[in-house]
């Protein structure tokens, strides 16, 4: 299996993470609170998951491995990619702050969900200029030893709760 395979399917768990977080911004807006206990799993799933992961692997192992192929860091594809990473983190970090002001009663709900929200987007549209552009212009560009030397590289930045992780995901996935 290919690199970008892996991480393909990884979005996927990714996607139904930010489902049941969409679905829970939607009812925290009905309601008028915020589920803190859920939101610091999510925060904690997006720290370990899909930045210390999923991220360290495209980071390390697939945007290297492009690189050396000829694809461009500044200015091209990666470069926005590793600007998504950057401001996925910054996000996180707001919504981390938020939900701490929010426990203190020094942030509304809608600060909190606001800060929630523009993670989701973010997220969605990476992941699919992920999919949809940038894989498969690596692809286009990796031989098999380069997949090889990629999936190798991933299992050597892989986290050890990476199978812990799954079963977070599954749990938040089917929150509702």
């Amino acid at each position: 299996m290919k690199l970008t395979e892996q991480l393909m399917g990884e979005h996927e768990i990714i996607k139904k993470v930010l489902d049941s977080l969409q679905d829970k911004i939607i009812q925290s807006r009905r309601e008028m609170t915020v589920d803190t206990i859920f939101l610091r799993k999510i925060i904690h799933f997006s720290r370990e998951f899909i930045d210390a992961c999923h991220h360290a692997k495209e980071e390390k192992c697939l945007f290297t491995c492009l690189e050396r192929k000829g694809i461009p860091r500044e200015g091209g594809p990666i470069g926005v990619m590793l600007y998504e990473h950057e401001m996925g983190r910054s996000l996180v970090r707001k919504i981390h702050d938020t939900l701490a002001r929010y426990e203190r009663g020094e942030a509304d709900v809608d600060e909190v969900l606001d800060r929630c929200e523009e993670y989701l987007e973010l997220l969605r549209q990476h992941i699919y200029k992920e999919d949809n552009i940038l894989f498969p212009m690596g692809d286009g560009v990796m031989d098999e030893s380069d997949h090889e030397e990629a999936v190798r590289c991933a299992e050597r930045v892989e986290s050890p709760a990476h199978e812990r992780l799954h079963k977070l995901a599954e749990s938040l996935g089917g929150h509702k």
